[in-house]
């Protein structure tokens, strides 16, 4: 039986991807393993499975993570993550349109913003920036500059570079391409978002190293690392990473989960993240179920004045507007899976964040009710209210290349088979479970550094003690 398995699993390798079990159970194979498929970005489910279905695959499959070096990662060198022609710098007297225009030419999301040719010490360019600017024309926020504000109300060319002094900005941080990744561990676990590579005389910068890219980078070479197994194969749970929302009383402002209500405008969910620092923001219904995500990068859908009805809609619709923009643009049918359980594995969580080139996986417990579940034999409706659900958004906010195929995990939405109720159609496709915390990037880095190298005092909420309320 199992021969004749393999052997009719063989025959189909051509007319099928492979399976999102196998895919999100184990990192993708180094090159001289090419019977499993290495391109997350071409995972993707069938039209009659579930987001239910598939957390309930996942969770039933245990990882096997195949040791085949005994690398060590930490002593790669930082040269050997510099991607090649993707240092896009903009001069600071270009205006803010031009240098959105050219994140979007150029499918970056942020950008080295220099005063001069060849500044070492620039500041950079990204959607949190262009958040800012929107909020500035609206006269939502103030800051110290009036001058830099009238224009923006007046409607008039900004220059960059003084927009990108008014969002508080991490230390710029500068490594040689001769320094190793423990190094590049310690900053970024600490929650510093992107750190710059320069030559090794330290007089030119070569690239810029992310949060994000250096994620993808030890999930794709995770088999070659062998030493990150014991913490891959381990629970967000077991690992005690993430923030869980408790039941006392918040001692902090990092003591809760930052989310919106979906029946909130979107110019409050905007303006939250800019207050909060944060790149992306939980959207959830009455009972705390979560909804879905909205982050920085989606500004781009309302940066024009025929778009500035959206901000006072509901965060709820500017969802669908999403989804169903990402649906005409790409004409696939997806939801992007933002959500990860407490007994999600680090790999599978790894997976899901790479997939979805998100910044942040949201923690829900899931619901109890079978009722409640979406049947995988539900048949989908075609209407436009339907279709305008059905395309990925990414969320993230590094100088990595966003995805341009929507997001690589891809779950269409269905309809539920229990008895008809008064829940909105919207709620029910897409209630993933009650939201109960959140995990970052800086999370995962964080845990990286103090369990694998000398940086054992790393603390990822550190930066979220740092954040406040905005007062530029």
């Amino acid at each position: 039986m199992k021969e004749t398995a393999n052997q009719a699993q063989n025959a189909s390798t051509t007319s099928r991807h492979a399976s999102i079990v196998e895919l999100l159970s184990t990192p993708p194979a180094i090159p001289q393993q090419p019977s499993v498929t290495t391109d997350l970005e071409s995972i993707s489910l069938s039209r009659n499975a579930s987001a239910s279905s598939l957390e309930s695959q996942m969770s039933s499959t245990t990882s096997c993570l195949t040791k085949v070096h005994s690398q060590k990662w930490q002593h790669t060198p930082l040269s050997q993550l510099i991607e090649q022609n993707k240092l896009v710098t903009v001069d600071g007297t270009l205006s803010v349109e031009e240098a959105f225009n050219t994140l979007i030419r150029h499918n970056l999301t942020s950008l080295p913003v220099e005063q001069f040719p060849g500044d070492m010490n620039c500041y950079t360019f990204d959607y949190n920036d262009l958040n800012s600017y929107l909020l500035l024309v609206l006269n939502k926020i103030q800051v110290n500059d009036p001058q830099v504000a009238r224009d923006c109300q007046m409607g008039k060319p900004v220059p960059v570079g003084e927009i990108v002094k008014l969002t508080p900005k991490n230390q710029f941080h500068k490594l040689r391409e001769l320094d190793n990744l423990t190094t590049a561990m310690g900053i970024l676990g600490s929650g510093v978002h992107r750190v710059a590579i320069t030559d090794n005389a330290s007089t030119q910068i070569r690239g810029i190293l992310s949060q994000r890219r250096l994620i993808k980078y030890l999930w794709d070479n995770a088999r070659q690392f062998s030493g990150l197994q014991p913490l891959l194969n381990s629970s967000l749970k077991d690992l005690g990473i993430g923030v869980l929302d408790t039941h006392t009383a918040p001692t902090s402002r990092q003591s809760r989960v930052i989310s919106i209500q979906g029946e909130e405008q979107l110019i409050m969910a905007l303006y939250k993240m800019h207050t909060e620092r944060i790149s992306s923001i939980a959207v959830v219904d009455h009972h705390g179920n979560l909804l879905g995500n909205i982050s920085v990068t989606d500004v781009k859908h309302v940066t024009r004045t025929s778009q500035y009805p959206l901000l006072h809609n509901t965060c709820r619709h500017f969802i669908s507007v999403i989804l169903n923009s990402r649906g005409l643009e790409m004409g696939k049918d997806s939801f992007p899976i933002f959500h990860v359980y407490p007994t999600s594995s680090l790999a599978r969580t790894m997976a899901k964040l790479v997939a979805t080139k998100a910044h942040r996986l949201w923690i829900v417990q899931p619901e109890k009710s079978s009722s409640s579940t979406p049947s995988s034999s539900s048949v989908v409706s075609n209407s436009p209210q339907s279709a305008a659900m059905n395309a990925a958004h990414s969320a993230n906010s590094d100088h990595d290349t966003p995805n341009r195929s929507g997001s690589p995990i891809s779950v269409k939405s269905f309809e539920e088979t229990s008895a008809p109720t008064s829940t909105p159609l919207f709620e029910k496709e897409y209630r993933t479970g009650k939201l109960i915390g959140v995990l970052s990037l800086t999370d995962i880095l964080g845990l990286f550094a103090r369990r694998q190298t000398e940086h054992t005092k790393v603390d990822p909420l550190a930066a979220r003690r740092q954040r406040g309320s905005v007062g530029v």
